[in-house]
């Protein structure tokens, strides 16, 4: 990837953003295994009381302190904000950054999304809840979600070689993600004892005796259904 092209395809000055919309939608998309450091909750604070440039610096320190690799839209975006306020310094800083990231680790690392080098062919990654949101969002749309949540029970949605079981009550959702398995035995391989609560609403913990309850009618679910799975 030429690292001009990604200058190229973005305008330098939006003039639809204010430095403080900018600013706000760059926080919406930092993932949120960064927003209990200080400098994050400080920047916040800067924003709320309308001081722009000590929110855009302590982004930029938020950044650096977390040594990982963010990404080229959230440093764009930033130099895009620095410019509209003049601190030339700091545009220069973030564009430096986005050739430090093709230098260094040599791809491209998406909207929302922060890449953790562990060694020259191991990385992991940081991915924003609203990025989720959104994927959660689409996959529900695939899978006729509003017409799913008036029919009380379970119900499989098949993608590729993955997938979920929604389990309907009453309005209640939950979304149980299960792969295809490798061996005889098993049809599925389900993501069922890890789960904490329901999916919506959101995180709301099961009652006591819930979850075995839950997995009770899902195996007596399965075995209508003649679908084996590791659950049994």
């Amino acid at each position: 990837m030429n690292i001009f092209s990604i200058f190229k395809k973005r305008k330098t000055e939006p003039s639809e953003l204010t430095p403080a919309a900018i600013i706000r939608l760059t926080q919406e998309y930092v993932p949120e295994f960064y927003k209990e450091s200080e400098k994050f909750k400080e920047s916040k604070d800067f924003l709320k009381h309308n001081e722009w440039g000590l929110a855009l610096d302590t982004l930029i320190e938020m950044a650096d302190e977390s040594g990982h690799y963010f990404s080229e839209d959230f440093w764009l975006d930033l130099a895009t904000c620095a410019d509209k306020m003049q601190m030339t310094q700091q545009a220069e800083y973030c564009r430096q950054q986005i050739i430090r990231n093709e230098k260094e680790i040599g791809r491209k690392t998406l909207k929302g999304w922060t890449t953790v080098k562990i060694d020259d062919t191991t990385f992991q990654t940081h991915i924003a809840e609203i990025v989720k949101d959104k994927w959660i969002s689409e996959r529900r749309q695939k899978d006729n979600f509003d017409r799913l949540i008036k029919a009380d029970g379970f119900h499989i949605k098949y993608h590729g070689r993955a997938g979920l079981i929604y389990y309907i009550d009453n309005g209640k959702v939950l979304e149980i993600d299960f792969e295809m398995s490798g061996v005889p035995q098993y049809d599925l391989l389900l993501y069922f004892d890890t789960l904490k609560g329901w999916t919506i609403p959101k995180n709301e913990p099961f009652a006591f005796r819930e979850q075995s309850e839950i997995k009770e009618r899902l195996l007596e679910w399965l075995k209508s259904k003649r679908i084996k799975s590791d659950l049994e």
